[in-house]
């Protein structure tokens, strides 16, 4: 008797867990309909979750059926065209469910606004009612501040390897880099040593390029503390000596110290310093 409750119990439970995965469903698809940036395809998910009766209200919009969702999320991207939706944990009660959001810039990495959302279902996978209420005291969590710091900080770093490898645009290489930023050389190197301002690295920049030419092997990897402002750029040069006229494969690394959105420090890893250098002095 006892294994037969068990197994009752086991179905009720699998049913409560069925009804709450139904629910959260059409909320999922609620969110992709925000997330989605071309009208027509919006509206077709729209009209698998929306009927000509449910509801929106929050702040700015009060209206009812599957059309006027779509117009309303239309005027939103008119106004935040770089919009990105997020949000927390689903609450769920009866035919309720609520939760909370932000929308994030994603190019400027900034707080547009934040909310909660209260959505009534209709018991059929479709919402009757969706109220939105916006929190002018919402802020981004200390996660969400070091990932934009993290974003902002690749961005700069993305850019200067550009600047340096592909297009060897110093002008605007300038313009990332911090008044007096110290950039590092293995003193090894022909070229090795500190070099403070950017004046002085551009004359570095100018040595070593009397020692070898180089093209990109291997594309950048980007690794990032962003806790500490450092972002570390991993690649691979293909590098022809000039001396000998030899070539030689070298895995780099560079640590990179940012502030403000601006590089302050450079220092540069060689997977072998002694051989590169060796390399850069030897003779046909």
């Amino acid at each position: 008797m006892r294994k037969i409750y068990f197994i009752c119990f086991l179905f009720m439970l699998n049913g409560l867990f069925a009804q709450k995965k139904d629910k959260l469903n059409a909320i999922a698809v609620y969110e992709k309909v925000w997330q989605e940036k071309n009208s027509d395809a919006r509206l077709k998910l729209i009209k698998t979750i929306w009927l000509d009766d449910s509801t929106f209200e929050d702040p700015s919009a009060s209206i009812k059926g599957q059309t006027a969702l779509n117009n309303v999320i239309n005027e939103f991207y008119k106004k935040f065209p770089d919009a990105v939706l997020t949000s927390g944990s689903k609450v769920v009660k009866d035919n309720y469910v609520t939760w909370e959001w932000k929308i994030l810039d994603s190019k400027q990495n900034k707080l547009i606004m934040g909310g909660r959302d209260f959505a009534r279902l209709n018991g059929k996978g479709q919402v009757s009612k969706i109220i939105g209420f916006w929190n002018s005291d919402v802020a981004l969590s200390d996660a969400e501040v070091l990932q934009n710091l993290e974003n902002d900080n690749f961005k700069v770093a993305a850019q200067y390897y550009e600047c340096l490898f592909k297009t060897r645009d110093f002008i605007k290489m300038a313009s990332l880099i911090e008044d007096g930023a110290i950039y590092n050389q293995a003193e090894s190197l022909p070229y090795g040593g500190t070099y403070s301002g950017f004046s002085e690295w551009t004359k570095m920049f100018a040595k070593s390029t009397e020692y070898f030419d180089s093209e990109i092997e291997k594309e950048p990897v980007y690794l990032s503390d962003a806790a500490k402002n450092e972002v570390i750029i991993y690649f691979t040069l293909k590098c022809k000596a000039k001396k000998s006229g030899k070539s030689l494969s070298v895995p780099i690394s560079e640590h990179l110290d940012l502030k403000n959105g601006k590089i302050t420090a450079i220092r540069s890893f060689y997977f072998d310093t002694k051989q590169f250098a060796e390399f850069l002095k030897s003779r046909k």
